[in-house]
């Protein structure tokens, strides 16, 4: 069979429409661009990304809806969305946008604090949880569809830390860090709790056992009170320093009439009220 191929010069820049397609393929494979349109309520949840130049009519796309990737394929699972205006990168099998997958593309840019690194050392795993910088005078958490807005923004406005995870591999330090003056930090296990919130620590449990190698510190400010049915102590010695009432009927209870103990034996029990 021979084949005529079209000179783009006679037919206005169109030569051979397969190669043409070859080429429009092989130049959508990867492509760059920024999230254009969340949409977390749909079932996957998806984007529409932006290619190009908004402003040039010519020389911009914006693809149809394309699920939100995960971090895993199948039993575990991670979920962390990308958001307006988040840079990414597509990769489309056969250079078919349609079916393109999409992934976070940023890199680090000192002149932009949503894209800054968050260490300057190797052997640290920092994850910042932040508030971008609003644009335009619009920013703030999400609506009802996930995205931006709902809050008034400053141009300019500095960006706002709401959380932060790293680990130290040269340390072996963990920190785990939420916003000072509201925000709760929660580690739940199998049938106890603690939960970290509003300069409160509540610890909930069946059972507390602390096992401890040496010593055993505890410094109150004001008040150190400890309710039990009952309450046991052993130990070779217990100071108590201060006054110490026996046999108070409740924790308001001040018995004013002196105890004198006197024994030329050593007490295994103090008895009084």
């Amino acid at each position: 069979m021979v084949k005529f191929l079209r000179d783009p010069a006679s037919t206005g820049g169109v030569s051979d429409p397969e190669a043409t397609d070859i080429d429009r393929r092989a130049q959508d494979v990867v492509k760059f661009g920024k999230i254009k349109e969340v949409d977390y309520k749909r079932q996957p949840p998806a984007y529409r990304v932006l290619i190009g130049d908004e402003n040039d009519e010519d020389n911009h796309n914006i693809t149809d809806w394309l699920p939100a990737g995960g971090m895993r394929a199948k039993g575990d699972r991670e979920t962390h969305f990308l958001e307006k205006d988040e840079k990414v990168v597509l990769l489309a099998e056969g250079g078919e946008l349609a079916t393109a997958q999409v992934y976070p593309a940023g890199t680090y840019t000192p002149e932009n604090e949503d894209e800054k690194e968050t260490t300057d050392k190797a052997g640290v795993w920092r994850k910042i949880f932040a508030k971008p910088k609003s644009k335009g005078g619009q920013g703030g958490e999400g609506g009802e569809d996930g995205g931006e807005g709902g809050e008034d923004g400053q141009d300019g406005e500095e960006d706002e830390i709401l959380g932060e995870i790293s680990y130290d591999r040269s340390t072996g330090d963990w920190l785990i860090k939420g916003l000072k003056d509201k925000g709760t930090i929660t580690i739940e296990g199998t049938g106890c709790s603690i939960v970290m919130k509003e300069g409160t620590i509540t610890l909930k449990a069946k059972n507390l056992k602390i096992e401890m190698e040496e010593n055993v510190e505890i410094e109150a400010g004001d008040t150190f009170t400890s309710t039990a049915e009952t309450s046991e102590h052993e130990a070779g010695e217990i100071v108590l320093a201060g006054m110490t009432y026996l046999g108070a009927s409740s924790k308001e209870d001040r018995p004013a009439i002196p105890v004198e103990i006197v024994s030329d034996m050593p007490a295994k029990a103090v008895r009084s009220k």
